[in-house]
């Protein structure tokens, strides 16, 4: 069996991706200097965000079906308008679908949760030892999540109580896919108190909170280092996932 008719669908793909390159560049440039002869403003870039994103496209187009004919018509040697026809627009979908199937791992793989809508949020309750005092209007309190790509302020803190516990609570953004996530909780006069988030890198959304989970580290040693806390430091946390 000759080796032609095997490489014609693969050469394929590669001719239409060269050319939906090659015709969305030639054609956003002939635009954008057609425009400019036209009297077309250039203010903030517009002439051409209309020549590559208005115009290129159908650029892009014409170059992927030119480049799949031509390869059809003179590596597969398909003559009849149907067999050209129909095997082009097979090309095309395939194409397509390999573009989007990318597209998706790629936001799979990626550092940010979630691109193109609001991001996770992290609802948590931090449970002090009883007959623990909170400072007024939380005066010097703070509470941050600290993650391997970046560090975020908790908002929308508040006060409650379980009991003779007071309860701290508030809500983060979870903007970066990792599994090595810590609510840092700081009381200004008082040694920082880390909890370390069991989570996935990219937590699905919770029903309800979690079971209390003591504190993991306390750095209230005199250089600053961090302990090992335990159940007895009376500090404890509890959290769920908010996706929309």
């Amino acid at each position: 069996m000759s080796s032609r008719p095997m490489l014609t669908y693969p050469l394929a793909f590669l001719a239409g991706a060269i050319g939906a390159v090659l015709g969305w560049f030639l054609t956003g440039f002939a635009a954008s200097y057609l425009a400019g002869l036209a009297g077309v403003s250039d203010m903030e870039g517009g002439r051409a965000m209309f020549a590559f994103w208005g115009v290129g496209p159908f650029g892009a187009l014409a170059g992927l079906v030119l480049g799949v004919l031509i390869v059809l018509r003179y590596q597969g040697g398909y003559r009849g308008l149907a067999g050209l026809a129909g095997r082009t627009a097979a090309v095309v979908i395939g194409l397509a679908a390999a573009t989007g199937l990318g597209l998706w791992i790629y936001s799979l793989s990626g550092d940010v949760l979630v691109t193109n809508g609001p991001a996770p949020r992290l609802a948590f309750e931090i449970r002090f030892p009883p007959d623990a005092v909170l400072p007024a209007k939380l005066e010097g309190v703070g509470v941050d999540l600290d993650t391997d790509k970046n560090s975020m302020p908790a908002a929308y803190l508040r006060t409650g109580s379980d009991g003779t516990r007071p309860v701290l609570s508030g809500v983060v953004e979870l903007y970066f896919r990792t599994s090595h996530r810590i609510v840092v909780l700081r009381v200004k006069g008082e040694p920082d108190r880390l909890f370390l988030l069991k989570l996935a890198s990219n937590p699905s959304a919770s029903a309800e909170f979690g079971a209390w989970q003591p504190v993991d580290h306390v750095a209230d040693r005199p250089d600053g280092a961090l302990r090992r806390g335990t159940k007895e430091d009376g500090y404890e946390i509890r959290y769920l996932v908010e996706r929309n």
